[in-house]
């Protein structure tokens, strides 16, 4: 998401990282903002200091991280596994070190995030895309033994250019042909609505929840 360099700069500022210090960057999110972090990636790309991990086992010694962030790679994980994904970043952070994350808030203020809002709904129902509750993540924090626990909630406004306008066009298009074969017509109703949203009111990225954990 190149359009939302803004917002990912913003993220890196509120979360007070040392850049001198050893970070891990959980996805791989922020590689363009945090050169000299490292990179835990799942799948294989071009990308310095990437290390491709498991998320649910990674591949690092305990306490050798003074920051664990991650910007909206959480919003692609299940809720199952967040369990697992958080005690992992608490065993690899040091102690008194923060874990910083940002993940979509599901609510739209206007009828550009109303387009976005039905993108990731479509994007939900066939899973690729996962919605969390702000109270549970924090119970979840809490098992895994994080303390002092901040949530803050961003309200932006990040217009979606044309170009990706149209590969989520292009790509909800192929969504339906593929239920088509396969003989079912759920996406279509869906992929209407975003259809004529988007191309009389544009659209704009919905606004996140930032989390912020100490160890």
């Amino acid at each position: 998401m190149p359009y939302a360099a803004k917002d990912r700069q913003e993220f890196i500022k509120r979360s007070n990282l040392n850049p001198d210090s050893r970070i891990l960057d959980f996805g791989g999110m922020l590689s363009e903002e945090l050169t000299n972090a490292v990179f835990g990636i799942t799948s294989k790309r071009v990308l310095s200091n990437a290390v491709l991990i498991k998320p649910l086992l990674l591949p690092f010694k305990n306490s050798v991280f003074k920051s664990v962030v991650s910007y909206h790679y959480f919003d692609l994980v299940s809720s199952e596994k967040l369990d697992f994904l958080f005690e992992e970043a608490a065993r690899v952070l040091d102690k008194d070190a923060s874990f910083s994350f940002m993940i979509m808030q599901w609510t739209a203020t206007n009828e550009a995030q109303k387009s976005n809002l039905l993108f990731n709904e479509i994007l939900k129902s066939i899973g690729a895309l996962y919605q969390h509750d702000f109270e549970e993540i924090s119970i979840k924090l809490n098992k895994a033994g994080f303390t002092e626990i901040t949530v803050e909630s961003i309200r932006h406004d990040i217009a979606v250019p044309e170009k990706f306008v149209d590969e989520h066009l292009l790509m909800l298009g192929n969504l339906v042909k593929i239920e088509k074969t396969q003989g079912g017509e759920g996406l279509k109703a869906l992929a209407k609505q975003y259809f004529h949203k988007v191309k009389e009111h544009g659209e704009s990225m919905l606004p996140a929840i930032h989390f912020i954990a100490k160890k």
